[in-house]
């Protein structure tokens, strides 16, 4: 397979560095929507630098739009401001943790840079990990495992976390632009990562494009924030210090966005045969491939290509609340293979750095609308192979976020939940 993007092997990357000097320290924002209120953001800005009296790295300041917008939603706003808080603050708070220059690495990876693994390095855990489930955040699922890890590790707390005490998680990126639109105010799962943590810090923009073989390996990111749904609340307090606060991995990589799905009856003795497709168009027609694939994330046009609209499509399209007895599927053999060379890449990085916990979900689910029956089948087809047998990790977590029970979770958990890998 050809890479699309730019290669940069697995050379590390430290990024995120326009310019030394000391960081304002005071936050703009206004925003205090069950947050902690201004004097309390402020007097923690002031006591971290104190603390630090080394010069912090300058950070990235979002654009700002007209204070008369009257159009864009509150969220938004709020949302804006909150990224801009997390960058006023991260500067000393790594500083005084002294993981500035963690915090700035990633590694880029791709399907031939990146071997199989051996089964002579697999650490053979006494029993399978046992697939379990969670109609939950993928941040707050990483913080009660890493909680989880700290308990039972040896020496003192404050030490700095080791990769197997750190769980791994998967963002579904952007293939185009770092944290997405966290700093427009979006929110999507990559998004809610970069308000909380900091994730956005070592993606480098020299990277992307991210090409369909290709994801970037960040081993440190320091969740400092709590969800959306505590208001983003800053996890630092007296009784909660910088040290202590929680550390995960992140593989950030790119689904498939919007490919050609077909439906079938659930009934096996109602399917016709299945051909990869490629003139077919019943289901669901009008995407584009690149490179024998469907691009990750939009139409790549020739001259000679008619642009055809991109179809509408639910968020959980695999059974349909009007035809209970059937559900969607890849339309093309090469885009179901092309998710699971993707999950294969997340799960060696995994092992490769030596990560015991993983937390991995519903892979382009959402808006990018790929088939959530096929997606699980997919992780678990994944899981399963030869490469990946022999127990090599304690822990495999699914955060299938699902708020308005629209069926992502009930799909994954009936495919996945008990499963032994």
């Amino acid at each position: 397979m050809a890479n699309t993007g730019s290669s940069s092997g697995d050379t590390p990357k430290q990024v995120f560095n326009p310019g030394i000097q000391k960081a304002s320290m005071e936050p703009r924002s206004m925003y205090r929507q069950k947050t902690l209120s201004f004097r309390t953001v402020r007097s923690m800005s002031r006591d971290l630098a104190e603390a630090d009296p080394q010069p912090a790295v300058n950070s990235r300041k979002i654009p700002r739009r007209c204070q008369d917008d009257k159009t864009e939603s509150p969220q938004r706003q709020a949302l804006r401001e909150t990224s801009q808080e997390t960058l006023d603050l991260l500067p000393a708070l790594l500083n005084r943790l002294n993981t500035a220059c963690e915090a700035r690495q990633s590694k880029k990876v791709s399907f031939h840079s990146l071997r199989r693994l051996h089964s002579q390095d697999c650490p053979r855990f006494p029993s399978p990990a046992t697939i379990k489930v969670i109609n939950e955040d993928t941040l707050n699922v990483a913080v009660r495992l890493f909680a989880s890890a700290q308990t039972q590790r040896p020496g003192p707390s404050a030490s700095r976390p080791r990769p197997s005490s750190c769980p791994l998680i998967v963002n579904f990126a952007s293939h185009r632009k770092p944290g997405g639109g966290w700093l427009n105010g979006a929110l999507a799962q990559e998004e809610s990562i970069c308000y909380r943590s900091s994730l956005a810090l070592s993606l480098d923009r020299t990277d992307y494009p991210l090409g369909l073989d290709e994801a970037i390996y960040s081993p440190y990111a320091l969740v400092m924030r709590g969800d959306l749904a505590s208001g983003h609340n800053l996890l630092m307090s007296p009784s909660t210090p910088p040290e202590t606060l929680p550390v995960i991995s992140t593989v950030s990589i790119a689904a498939l966005y919007r490919p050609r799905l077909r439906t079938i009856p659930l009934n096996p003795a109602l399917r016709r045969p299945h051909s990869n497709g490629r003139h077919e168009r019943h289901g669901s027609g009008g995407h584009r491939s690149f490179g024998g694939h469907s691009h990750p994330h939009g139409h790549r046009n020739s001259g000679s290509q008619r642009r055809v609209p991109p179809r509408s499509h639910s968020a959980s399209p695999a059974i349909s609340s009007s035809h209970p007895h059937t559900r969607q599927v890849f339309e093309r053999d090469r885009d179901r293979n092309l998710s699971k060379a993707k999950m294969r890449l997340v799960l060696r990085l995994a092992a490769t750095n030596g990560h015991e916990m993983l937390v991995l979900g519903a892979f382009g689910c959402g808006v990018y609308a790929n088939p959530p029956a096929e997606i699980a089948h997919c992780w678990l087809e994944v899981l399963r192979e030869p490469e990946f047998c022999g127990n090599w990790w304690r822990e495999v977590y699914f955060a299938v976020y699902d708020p308005k029970d629209e069926g992502n979770f009930a799909i994954f958990q009936r495919v996945l939940a008990g499963k032994k890998v």
